[in-house]
């Protein structure tokens, strides 16, 4: 019994002692070095779609990223998110124009970044069509790389009184009514 309690005890002071030591500090993480750090990664995949490079645009993901692209299941591996760029690059060979990507907001927390962001695409000779993203990064080996990301296209204004909702009343809806 006399080593039970001396075991109790034991425990206690050593719970106590850990207990009570300062947390471990997390280094702070410099985000204007992640901001110019993803924005060339940004960078470097709008040159590789502009240039119509499937291999180099695929430089942003891990093998095990996952792409959730609209209006088809998700994309599962670096391999399949290869194989649909050049399937896509494929449909429309004569395909050109210019596309950039603008980061909106931009957090980090240890190895992780999440990015939101806006695209801007304009074909040669058309109209700039817009939307917006999400990408995941982690940390690999010193640098980001995109894990996860997810896009779409921004709607239309179909009835042309510069809102986006889809109806044509002859107002303006995102003005207020009487003003």
């Amino acid at each position: 019994m006399k080593n039970l309690i001396q075991s109790f005890a034991l425990l206690f002071a050593l719970t106590t002692i850990f207990s009570c030591q300062a947390p471990a500090t997390e280094t702070a993480i410099d985000m204007d070095a992640v901001r110019a750090e993803i924005q060339a990664m940004e960078d470097a995949f709008a040159a590789a779609s502009n240039a119509r490079d499937a291999e180099a645009q695929v430089a942003y993901y891990a093998d095990d990223a996952n792409s959730l692209v609209p209006d088809m299941p998700t994309l599962v591996g670096k391999e399949a998110i290869l194989a649909r760029a050049k399937a896509e690059m494929a449909e429309n060979p004569d395909q050109k124009g210019n596309i950039s990507f603008e980061i909106i907001d931009l957090y980090a927390a240890g190895d992780i970044a999440v990015e939101v962001g806006k695209w801007t695409y304009t074909p040669e000779g058309g109209e700039a069509s817009t939307g917006k993203f999400m990408s995941l990064f982690e940390k690999r080996d010193g640098k980001y790389i995109c894990i996860r990301d997810i896009f779409n296209s921004d709607a239309k204004d179909k009835d042309n009184d510069d809102d986006d909702h889809d109806h044509d009343d002859g107002e303006d809806d995102d003005k207020e009514e009487g003003s």
